[in-house]
């Protein structure tokens, strides 16, 4: 295997566990957000919206600074185009479970789009647009 692959395959597993963690992050802030509100149904919307942002401040910054390891990155670069590759995830994560629920039960609906997405959007858009290499502060 080339070092380029090696690299490759060690950046595409530091991305699952960033994307993961941060995932893991976003349904306990979600969650302890719902229970310190006692379950307030009309709630809910505004907390898993505060909850991805704290899942996405994670992502970002494990992304950046562990897996990328991209610490010359233009923040003022790295931080639009990262809030348009995840708001842009998000929509099309919404889409696919949205159209997969057809055909699969919701839960595995969900990771099969949180899957495809990752693979097809996220993790190519981190790589090679977010923390792409040689974009840094001028």
């Amino acid at each position: 295997m080339s070092q380029s692959s090696k690299q490759h395959v060690r950046d595409f597993a530091g991305s699952s566990v960033a994307s993961f963690l941060a995932t893991a992050a976003d349904g306990v802030v979600f969650a302890l957000l719902m229970t310190l509100a006692s379950s307030q149904l009309q709630l809910a919307g505004i907390f898993a919206a505060a909850a991805a942002v704290v899942g996405g401040i994670i992502h970002y910054s494990l992304c950046r600074f562990w897996v990328f390891e991209r610490f010359d990155a233009s923040f003022t670069r790295s931080i639009p185009l990262y809030v348009l590759m995840s708001a842009s995830a998000a929509v099309a994560h919404g889409i696919a479970t949205q159209l997969l629920v057809l055909a699969l039960a919701p839960a595995i609906a969900w990771f099969v789009s949180k899957a495809i997405v990752y693979v097809l959007w996220t993790y190519p858009a981190s790589r090679y647009i977010v923390f792409a290499e040689g974009k840094t502060d001028v």
